[in-house]
């Protein structure tokens, strides 16, 4: 079997890949890296999702704050693979394994690098998407492409399903790819040209100040950082309205500060911009 150093803390992505992984019956997981745990809703510490589910499966799961050593109790694999980890890792790590260390990229590099690719090709109404695995530099999304697999994007497609079908094709990507690598029939090709930069997101990205294009925006966009907009109150009070669903191209479920969420139909009348 291929032993294989895991590294992920994306939500529950990073785990669906990880899961895929250890059923393929083709890699031994001999570690797991993720990011500490963190303050969740109301200052809870919570750990990630990958965290848990090694701990559920008995997997030896190492929670860093940073990566300037390696635990001496990890033992040298023959790869480590990054499906969702979201930072740097350092030389120490990328010359660790046997072989090398990849990184699973949802698009088609090197168009859309950067930490949002699934929203940003909504946002930007492409066709198609992808996943590109790469031999790790101490860059983010620079690295030789040792693979690359594209996808249609659907008209239903939301970021999560999105990310879900990308991050499922990871594992698909990784499994067949990894015996290549040591039969030596895969030559990574250097990264030529750029593309759109996926930059972060912020709040503002989400601010709408009517409601035309909000199915590509609610697809992009929710849960985080979310489609909103300031509605006035009868008593003149300035709130803040996020939309949770649209029906029709208009808001279905919507979400006035201080309230629980409630049809859009309903309360519209209460409501001005």
């Amino acid at each position: 079997m291929i032993s294989l150093v895991f590294f992920g803390s994306f939500q529950n992505y990073s785990t669906q890949t990880l899961q895929k992984l250890l059923n393929s019956k083709l890699f031994t997981i001999t570690a797991v890296v993720t990011t500490p745990p963190k303050p969740g809703n109301h200052g809870v510490i919570t750990k990630t999702d990958t965290h848990l589910f090694c701990e559920a499966n008995n997997i030896p799961v190492y929670p860093l704050d940073n990566l300037d050593t390696i635990p001496d109790s990890i033992s040298k694999p023959d790869f480590i693979f990054v499906a969702g980890y979201g930072k740097l890792i350092p030389d120490i790590w990328l010359n660790f394994p046997k072989y090398m260390a990849i990184n699973a990229h949802p698009s088609l590099l090197p168009n859309y690098a950067g930490r949002f690719p699934v929203q940003w090709v909504i946002l930007k109404d492409e066709t198609y998407t992808g996943v590109t695995l790469i031999k790790m530099t101490p860059q983010f999304d620079k690295g030789d492409i040792l693979a690359q697999s594209k996808i249609k994007i659907l008209d239903t497609d939301t970021s999560s399903t999105l990310y879900q079908r990308l991050y499922d094709l990871t594992a698909d990507m990784f499994i067949d790819t990894a015996p290549q690598i040591i039969a030596h029939k895969i030559k990574p090709i250097p990264q030529t040209g750029t593309g759109f930069y996926a930059r972060q997101l912020t709040k503002d990205d989400g601010y709408v100040t009517d409601f035309n294009n909000l199915n590509k925006l609610t697809r992009a966009l929710n849960p985080w950082p979310g489609v909103w907009t300031h509605v006035i109150d009868k008593n003149n009070r300035k709130l803040i309205l996020k939309i949770i669903s649209i029906k029709n191209n208009i808001p279905e479920v919507v979400l006035i500060e201080g309230k629980t969420p409630t049809k859009w139909q309903e309360i519209k009348n209460y409501y001005s911009f």
